[in-house]
């Protein structure tokens, strides 16, 4: 069976929705910019996360935002797209003050690299999901809409009409995708991110639901044993 890259995706800003990418020249941290920033809840000090519980977290997981400079330069600028239909820049002066209005609490966009509150997914891993994984979930949920999307992998991967938890079966191996290798180290917990509703996508509780057939799992990480590029098309090929 061929498996082969289906989609790109970096997330710029933790809990906000990324940008889909042709190619990618994976670093030793995984895609250059991947949750590089944050909305800071200034009230309690922490990264705004949409999976929590506190309900002001939740429209972020409706906004999306992509890079309009070099992800290198000192101060990279991104755009943020709203659910209204409206945009703004991160270098706006306002910025911080209408995404504060927008949430109902004071925000600021910051660093996703600790100096302002404290670093959220330390790790940082690339996430490897696949179609059968997906296609496994919707037998558990026939109503649902599994799209990529709710499970924000960075590598999701095309494996045809197989349905089962595939990638798993590569944990402790490495795989070869295009001109990186990638070490796959662990699970992918899923939380209540999967359900909210975003884009086209509604609230639903029965995605996150129907991952407790298999413990809650859907996709791995992996961390970049060889730097290299990586372009949608590309085959996977496990390396023994």
């Amino acid at each position: 069976m061929s498996v082969k890259v289906s989609g790109l995706y970096r997330y710029p800003v933790q809990s906000v929705r990324g940008e889909a990418l042709p190619e990618v020249a994976f670093g030793p941290a995984g895609i250059p910019g991947d949750r590089a920033f944050a909305i800071a809840d200034l009230d309690l000090g922490v990264v705004a996360h949409a999976s929590r519980a506190k309900r002001s977290y939740r429209p972020l997981i409706t906004w999306s935002a992509h890079y309009l400079t070099a992800i290198d330069a000192l101060a990279p600028v991104l755009e943020f797209d709203f659910a209204d239909g409206s945009t703004l820049r991160s270098d706006d002066a306002t910025f911080d003050a209408v995404i504060s209005e927008r949430l109902g609490m004071p925000a600021a966009f910051v660093k996703n690299d600790g100096s302002r509150v404290p670093k959220l997914y330390e790790a940082s891993p690339c996430h490897l999901l696949t179609t059968a994984t997906l296609r496994r979930l919707a037998e558990e949920h026939p109503s649902g809409n599994f799209a990529p999307a709710r499970f924000r992998p960075n590598i999701m991967l095309n494996a045809g009409a197989a349905a089962g938890f595939l990638e798993q079966d590569w944990l402790g191996s490495q795989v070869r995708i295009g001109g990186a290798t990638f070490d796959v180290n662990d699970v992918c917990k899923r939380c209540a991110l999967t359900t909210r509703a975003q884009g086209d996508l509604p609230d639903d509780p029965g995605i996150l639901h129907s991952t407790i057939a298999n413990k809650t799992i859907a996709g791995v990480y992996g961390t970049v044993a060889s730097q290299g590029t990586v372009r949608v098309g590309d085959v996977v090929r496990v390396v023994e």
